[in-house]
């Protein structure tokens, strides 16, 4: 048990560290001060730093900005084949030497395996463009004229916004005994805004992320929030059933991202997950989506590059999930390439993604639907079934009723349960790719798909 001083120390508190991020020659000094506070045994360290200015603001006012930052370092220990991890925010000495221990400590009611070694050398990484000068040196003055010039003209109009403007930078870097020594370094800007109307009836919605600032278009995503919002008003309501749909391309992300995190080949074999064909045998090789679909990842993207290496140092390479709607690999882990594949190449999911793009336009869509609705974004998702993704969860911000190939009136939302795995193979059209808001870099198409199924209404807006 570790008395009140050691935990402080663990965890850091009264640390400060001035500097936004750490360069590869800090981290590497970190890890030359964790190795030399180390007794014997392999020692990794994983050393995570970030920096984030934001501000945020509701009813065309400002209610919280700030410059924060968050250092930590994962340790891990491994003496005779035993391991065990720790983590601290603390780079003292003295708060090493107590992660280390701690670590040393926990290895000691674990087995020894004289044989094991969990750790691998240097690795090859790309080197993906996604460090942004525009974007670090966005000051917390031009963060606020950025708002308000974004709040005026909606304010004119005698309606509210609020939304969420975001910039940063963040390392990773790995390094072990055995040689590894990873690190990169990128920026990442998001700016998201809502608009409502004072009665609480009509709302739109637009947002967007990438790590360069001069890639958002700040007036065009006002723009939009703002016609969505005034289309959007006195909604009416329509029976809830199944409906051909055309999600918008955030709308698409939010539907497919759960899919996304389900590639996985241990899980798909061991459990019962989406991508799981019978007890101990994925779908790799079947057809999981409609033919006209590819997913691929590539830390290399230019317009969506990421990290290149995961939180073990082990490099993150370009693949194609599902081509031409087939599923062509699932990712693992290192230790499930040695004992199930005979070798020891990892393959990370990032959870960053592309689907390939089409050539239809919205107008196109339209034009072609005899009743269905055009979707903004989905929201409140949660997962029913992970055995075939059921998911439930409601629209927002912007739901127009086709009929006859022409937008009629807005409606109200619905409450949706529906499937990626279903809605993705029932598509009409696809329309062009482009950059959405996620949690990592993601760029999809608009899709008509038929059959979708709404439950019920839903009284958000």
């Amino acid at each position: 048990m570790l008395d009140n001083d050691s935990m402080k120390s663990l965890y850091g508190q009264g640390q400060a560290d001035e500097k936004r991020y750490y360069s590869r020659e800090d981290t590497k000094r970190l890890y030359d001060r964790i190795i030399a506070l180390s007794s014997g045994g392999e020692t990794s360290a994983l050393i995570q730093t970030s920096w984030t200015g934001n501000l945020r603001w509701a009813r065309n006012r400002p209610i919280s900005a700030g410059d924060t930052t968050n250092h930590t370092v994962q340790l891990e220990r491994v003496i005779r084949g035993a391991s065990a991890s720790v983590g601290t925010n603390n780079f003292t000495d003295e708060g090493l030497k107590v992660a280390l221990r701690t670590a040393e400590k926990t290895i000691g009611f674990r087995s020894e395996n004289p044989d094991a070694s969990d750790f691998s050398g240097e690795q090859q990484y790309v080197s993906p463009e996604i460090w942004s000068g525009p974007t670090y040196d966005l000051n917390a003055t031009e963060r606020s004229n950025i708002a308000r010039l974004s709040v005026e003209p909606i304010a004119a109009e005698k309606l509210y916004a609020a939304g969420y403007l975001q910039v940063g930078a963040r390392t990773r870097a790995v390094y072990n005994t055995q040689g590894m020594n990873g690190y990169y370094a990128g920026t990442v800007a998001q700016f998201s805004i809502t608009v409502r109307n004072p009665a609480g009836t009509g709302s739109g919605w637009a947002g967007v992320d990438s790590h360069d600032w001069k890639n958002i278009d700040v007036k065009k995503l006002c723009d939009i929030a703002l016609e969505k919002c005034l289309k959007s008003a006195d909604p009416r309501a329509v029976e809830p059933g199944r409906y051909t749909v055309i999600l918008e391309p955030q709308a698409v992300h939010d539907l497919m991202v759960r899919a996304i995190y389900a590639l996985d080949r241990y899980s798909a074999e061991n459990f019962q997950t989406v991508y799981t064909l019978r007890p101990g045998q994925s779908k790799i090789g079947l057809k999981v989506f409609d033919d006209r679909i590819t997913i691929s990842s590539d830390p290399s993207d230019p317009e969506a590059g990421y990290l290149p290496l995961d939180y073990q140092g082990y490099p993150y390479r370009a693949i194609k999930w599902v081509e031409n709607g087939v599923l062509k690999e699932l990712a693992y882990s290192r230790l499930y390439a040695l004992s199930q594949l005979g070798h020891g190449d990892s393959l990370p999911n990032a959870y960053s993604y592309r689907i390939n793009g089409g050539t239809s336009t919205m107008d196109e869509m339209i034009a072609g639907t005899r009743r269905g609705f055009i979707v903004t974004r989905l929201s409140n998702i949660i997962t029913i079934d992970n055995s075939s993704l059921l998911l439930s969860g409601v629209t927002r911000d912007g739901l127009w009723l086709v009929e006859n190939g022409k937008i009629t009136h807005a409606v109200k939302n619905f409450r949706f349960a529906e499937s990626p795995m279903f809605a993705f193979n029932n598509v009409e059209h696809i329309g062009a790719a482009q950059r959405v808001l996620a949690a990592y870099p993601t760029i999809v198409p608009s899709m008509k798909v038929a059959d979708f199924n709404f439950t019920s209404l839903s009284d958000a807006v």
